[in-house]
């Protein structure tokens, strides 16, 4: 599993170096394939980053409710209630604005994969332009939720160039030529937004959060154990919240560490076109965003599996 996901996200990359070697014509097939592959692959990485703040929700909202339901004042415990309802919304706040910086990061690569490929040309500037405005559009709603760095204005403008470079193009060599201005001015997009992301999973009150639903997890179910009694099914659930909430910095930690991966791997494909650093330390960086994808999926697909 790991070195296929190496293999096709090699590809995608590659596709970078390849246009500017010699002025090719064409991609091959392989290469093709490579882009398709990847671009799924992103899909799924998407979903990765906000799951952190769903989760801490669902373990919040679980734990409180059997804290409410030790409660004998009715007032206290609807005001538990409430407070529950409040600190949901907030993280899915949060999980909102990793959804669209991942969104912003799906549509570039949308963006790239439409330029390399040969058989989506037909009218490359309707679907290009189309992907522009949707990214415009994105970082204003990610700066409006104020989750983290915002983008800055020059990244949009930046934006708006790099879609429209390619608006018109339909010969293959021009393509190729797009593709080596299109990925190192995607770069100061991808860079950015990565590092907003970085920022705020990296957040000290991220990290203080999950050691204190942790803390909480185990309060709050003695407190209803202490008033309502055991129940075995009730004990199974309590077990299963306490297995993942010992896994959210886990899944936090990896999380940073493959958005890391990926500003690093575009980074130095970037660089690889501007500056002609060796294909090796290109290869070895896109490498290592792999091997952290598949660590983050091992995880995730370990949590699913708990329910």
């Amino acid at each position: 599993m790991r070195n296929r996901i190496f293999k096709n996200i090699l590809l995608i990359f590659a596709i970078g170096a390849a246009a500017l070697s010699g002025g090719c014509s064409s991609l091959s097939k392989a290469q093709l394939e490579g882009v398709a592959t990847f671009a799924q692959t992103c899909d799924s990485f998407s979903a990765y980053p906000s799951l952190l703040f769903l989760e801490m929700a669902k373990i919040r909202e679980e734990s409180s409710i059997w804290y409410a339901s030790s409660l004998t004042s009715p007032e206290k415990r609807v005001a538990e209630l409430v407070e529950i309802s409040g600190f949901k919304k907030s993280q899915e706040k949060i999980a909102k604005g990793t959804d669209i910086s991942l969104k912003i990061l799906s549509d570039y690569s949308s963006a790239l994969k439409s330029l390399a490929h040969e058989n989506r040309v037909i009218d490359p500037g309707r679907e290009i332009r189309s992907a522009g405005r949707a990214i415009d559009s994105l970082i204003i709603s990610f700066n409006s939720l104020k989750l983290a760095q915002p983008v800055t204005s020059g990244i949009i403008s930046s934006a708006a160039r790099i879609i429209g470079y390619g608006a018109q193009l339909n010969a293959s060599r021009a393509r190729a030529n797009a593709l080596s201005k299109f990925i190192p001015s995607g770069d100061t997009l991808v860079q950015e937004i990565c590092r907003s992301l970085e920022s705020l999973l990296k957040d000290e009150s991220i990290k203080a959060l999950i050691d204190h639903e942790q803390k909480m997890l185990v309060n709050n179910y003695l407190s209803y154990v202490g008033i309502r009694g055991g129940d075995i099914n009730e004990d199974r659930r309590f077990c299963s919240l306490l297995e993942k909430s010992a896994d959210l910095d886990k899944l936090r930690s990896s999380t940073v560490t493959s958005v890391g991966s990926l500003r690093r791997a575009h980074g130095k494909m970037a660089a690889q076109i501007k500056e002609g650093i060796s294909l090796f330390e290109q290869l070895e960086a896109i490498k290592e965003f792999g091997y952290e994808v598949e660590k983050l999926s091992k995880i995730v697909r370990k949590w699913q599996k708990r329910g």
